[in-house]
């Protein structure tokens, strides 16, 4: 039987998950209902979407796992109505039981007999508005594949009558090897993997060596190593339960806050991050020493990459250590930024890739042998900071008015901070461990409060 095998690294994320650490993402999607539409026409859509034949890889499930890699085969029984679902919010609809009904959803692992992904038209949000909760495993794509997904399901024209979804998909993106298993085969590609293998670890080798270079004989102190973030409240067994928030911001004001500094919009995401935990652990009366160190994924793809799956490693990079005022931990981070940046800098994809898969198995040996109490810690929480479309989307008329990133945490790592831009806003979503931070509205507050501390310190006029 034709096969598909899962990437080394997409595998990875099936490997390191837990029940306490599911390794799917997700996004959710909220819609304004046409005018003169309302409960009929979303269920006339459902119906509509669920005619549409899920194509690679939300026609896959898993099959077998071979030495370290996993192999996928067409789900010929697929059950459509388990995946795409219908749930209805109660009156009065309002924005937090949205999140309090997408938290439990998020927080259950997707079923290893089934392909690998749920979807959830969610209606009866106040000011007509309805929602989608689209939930797929990593191993399937990283959130830039999960965003291109996302632009071609919907349409820049209002007019646009035809309905396209996220599963529809026609052709198997590169990257993915379909063959008759064998034992010629088996042999064959056991040399292949032999021969990559040597020369992935030379290149991991040259990178794990600089990285100890520039921290202990060039004696750069914002390198991060592994096992150098400070234990803290947030750094704990999660349990299953979530806590969601959202927050948005002008993309503008974002973008002009750090251009006034010489910083990018990560690096100001990565600030007001640092900012809001700092003040959260002082009104917790969390002490810690040290600077937080942050899982901060990023992309990359080549000009030549198009494909799909994961091109994402997962960087170390230290906030700022003294928080003075909110300038200096800009300049900090932004340092920080730059460093981890250089460190990586001539790398391998491949080098770069298994580096952060194995950085993330020690976090995972760590909370399997019960490490946790230990102060050491591989990282702090995650980071992340994702482009989005640009342009206004809409579903067969129906207006989006917002995407929320809601991504997976880390073992021991009970927050993750998301970012998505789309069109002028830029879009938090955060995720936490229920059981480490109950208050994580509070903890968004002071993302607010950070957002407006830098725009007033850099004389940046508030856009709305």
């Amino acid at each position: 039987m034709p096969m598909t095998k899962l990437p080394l690294i997409d595998g990875g994320f099936l490997l390191t998950e837990s029940h306490h650490s599911p390794r799917h993402v997700a996004g959710l999607q909220i819609f304004r209902l046409p005018k003169g539409k309302g409960s009929a026409w979303l269920r006339s859509l459902l119906n509509e979407m669920r005619q549409a034949k899920p194509g690679f890889p939300f026609n896959q499930k898993l099959r077998n796992q071979v030495r370290l890699q996993y192999e996928l085969e067409t789900d010929d029984h697929l059950d459509i109505d388990y995946h795409v679902r219908h749930t209805v919010l109660p009156r009065p609809g309002n924005d937090e039981q949205l999140l309090d009904v997408v938290a439990r959803m998020h927080a259950n692992l997707l079923d290893r007999e089934r392909p690998l992904w749920e979807f959830h038209l969610i209606e009866g949000l106040s000011q007509r508005r309805f929602a989608f909760y689209i939930k797929m495993h990593h191993a399937l794509g990283d959130g830039v594949t999960a965003n291109r997904w996302t632009l071609e399901s919907l349409s820049t024209s209002v007019r646009k009558m035809s309905v396209r979804p996220i599963w529809l998909r026609d052709e198997k993106p590169a990257g993915f090897d379909e063959q008759d298993v064998s034992y010629a085969q088996m042999l064959i590609d056991g040399i292949k993997y032999i021969g990559g293998g040597i020369k992935t670890a030379v290149d991991l080798s040259t990178l794990t060596a600089k990285i100890v270079q520039r921290r202990f004989f060039d004696r750069d102190s914002q390198v991060a190593l592994p096992l150098s973030a400070p234990r803290t409240s947030i750094n704990a067994q999660t349990g299953a339960a979530r806590s969601l928030t959202m927050t948005s911001y002008p993309l503008e004001q974002v973008r002009a806050v750090g251009k006034s500094r010489g910083a990018s919009i990560n690096d100001v995401v990565m600030t007001m991050c640092d900012m809001a935990l700092h003040r959260y652990f002082e009104e917790h009366g969390d002490t810690h020493d040290g600077p937080l160190v942050a899982y901060m994924p990023v992309n990359i793809r080549t000009e030549d990459d198009d494909g799909d799956g994961n091109y994402i490693s997962l960087l170390q990079v230290k906030l700022a250590s003294s928080h003075r005022d909110c300038l200096s931990t800009l300049g900090e981070v932004q340092a920080s930024l730059a460093s981890a940046r250089e460190v990586y800098s001539g790398a391998s994809r491949s080098a770069v890739q298994y580096y952060g898969l194995m950085v993330a198995l020690l976090a995972q040996f760590q909370e399997a042998l019960k490490l946790g109490e230990i102060n050491a810690q591989v990282t702090n929480l995650v980071i992340s900071n994702v482009p989005g479309p640009k342009k206004p989307l809409y579903l067969k008329g129906a207006e989006l008015l917002g995407i929320y990133p809601v991504s997976t945490l880390p073992p021991l790592t009970a927050l993750n901070v998301t970012a998505v831009s789309y069109v002028d806003r830029l879009n938090f979503g955060l995720i936490a461990a229920r059981t480490s931070i109950p208050d994580l509205s509070l903890l968004t507050s002071y993302l607010d409060d950070a957002f407006r501390e830098l725009a007033e310190a850099t004389a940046v006029p508030n856009v709305g």
